[in-house]
């Protein structure tokens, strides 16, 4: 499945921390993703916010506040697919995603005017990443949702969601919030490197 996504090296690093990938279904591949989407969200709105408090200048602090908001906006949205992972929930967040990314980076569009600094690079370099993440996610939804009908029913959680904290969320704030010249694009795969073997990536290929 991950060939067929729009970025398919960010959707391999990004699910295969998780040996379930290997086995997992459609569906299960676009749920992990929504997954890992909100964690990486949280952990990019959460840096933006802190770099807020030391801003003094006018364009810059909207910057950082307009690019958290509208990233905590899209985690809120992912977050109630995670809470009851239906396939009307699944085709909900399809449609909103497909309209949120049908246009230019709204961070990157609310930053256009703060001047030049090592915070404005660090914020919309990682709500770059952040949108291509969201739309590998989307691609994986769509991919899944032709055997969703309209409405469906709840699928059980599994370990997945309650692991994330420590398979994934340990690493997000050293790939994510560290430094401000920092990244998500270059320490993220230094982190998935570190932590996925190269059968799991060679596997998820495979099996995404």
């Amino acid at each position: 499945a991950c060939n067929k996504t729009l970025f398919p090296k960010v959707c391999i690093q990004s699910l295969t921390t998780n040996p379930e990938t290997r086995t997992a279904d459609a569906r299960r591949l676009a749920e992990l993703s929504v997954y890992v989407a909100k964690e990486v969200g949280t952990t990019v709105a959460a840096f933006a916010h802190h770099e807020l408090s030391g801003v003094k200048e006018d364009t810059l602090f909207k910057c950082l506040d307009g690019c958290s908001d509208d990233i905590e906006e899209t985690v809120a949205h992912l977050s109630a697919l995670t809470r009851e992972p239906t396939c009307a929930k699944f085709l909900e967040i399809k449609s909103w995603l497909s309209a949120t990314l049908g246009g230019s980076n709204t961070c990157e569009e609310t930053c256009k005017d703060a001047p030049i600094s090592d915070v404005k690079n660090a914020v919309v370099t990682k709500s770059l990443e952040f949108e291509k993440l969201l739309r590998v996610t989307l691609d994986l939804i769509t991919e899944a949702s032709g055997s969703m009908p309209a409405a469906g029913g709840a699928v059980a959680p599994t370990a997945w969601e309650g692991s994330t904290s420590g398979s994934y969320g340990a690493s997000a704030p050293d790939s994510y919030g560290a430094s401000a010249s920092g990244s998500y694009g270059s320490s993220a795969s230094a982190s998935y490197s570190a932590t996925a073997p190269a059968s799991a990536a060679s596997a998820a290929a495979e099996a995404a």
